[in-house]
């Protein structure tokens, strides 16, 4: 009979494929939600919709962080913030780490705001000829008491890898959904290449967001 205390296994145990997700939480942003909710209201009423993925409700054009407002430019230096967090965790992973210098550039960054009301909703999409896509939620989902229990006006990312849920996995770690609760002042950043949308919102009032795009120019 074999002694298998001869054998020893080393072994080493990685992740690959990662994808980055970043959540961002402003403290003390109500009076500037406050500022930018007003600011979109208005720009709803005398501004038509520019359909991209957006299934009912309201989108603005692009150019939302060159509008003349004065909440812009905390905004703007929030994406701002996140989008270089996003490139340090970038830097740590194995994959971009061994690398001999950082990437230089700069981002262009173009960004728009939505309006969803009951019934509104996103179909699944990406973002091409982006790095990374990301949302900033200027509302959450309404204070009725089934709030908590719906997925009404949740962003739903969705697991790139095809076909993962077809076999069982101990843990069940691939295929899973990725839901994220709108939270005033809360801001996420993802991969634009990942397929995401947003369920129908299921409450009276706004659900209002703006979204935004972040194309990488190496220098």
């Amino acid at each position: 009979m074999a002694d298998d205390s001869k054998h020893a296994m080393s072994h080493q145990i990685a992740t690959a494929f990662p994808t980055l997700i970043g959540r961002f939480q402003i403290s003390n942003a109500e009076e500037i939600n406050a500022g930018l909710l007003r600011m979109l209201l208005q720009r709803e009423t005398a501004s038509p919709s520019i359909d991209y993925a957006n299934m009912g409700g309201w989108h603005s054009s692009g150019d939302l962080l060159e509008w003349p407002t004065p909440e812009i430019a905390p905004l703007r230096n929030w994406i701002s913030e996140a989008l270089n967090k996003m490139v340090q965790a970038t830097g740590q992973l194995p994959e971009v780490a061994g690398r001999s210098a950082p990437p230089k550039g700069s981002f262009r960054i173009s960004a728009w705001g939505n309006i969803s009301r009951r019934g509104n909703y996103h179909r699944m999409h990406n973002h091409p000829n982006s790095a990374w896509s990301g949302c900033y939620y200027v509302t959450g989902l309404g204070t009725n008491s089934n709030a908590m229990n719906s997925m009404g006006g949740l962003l739903e990312l969705y697991d790139p890898r095809h076909f993962t849920e077809m076999v069982d996995v101990p843990g069940s770690p691939y295929g899973q959904r990725v839901l994220i609760r709108p939270v005033p002042g809360l801001m996420v950043l993802f991969p634009s290449w990942l397929y995401h949308f947003v369920h129908p919102t299921d409450f009276d009032g706004e659900r209002v967001s703006i979204a935004f795009n972040a194309a990488w120019r190496p220098s």
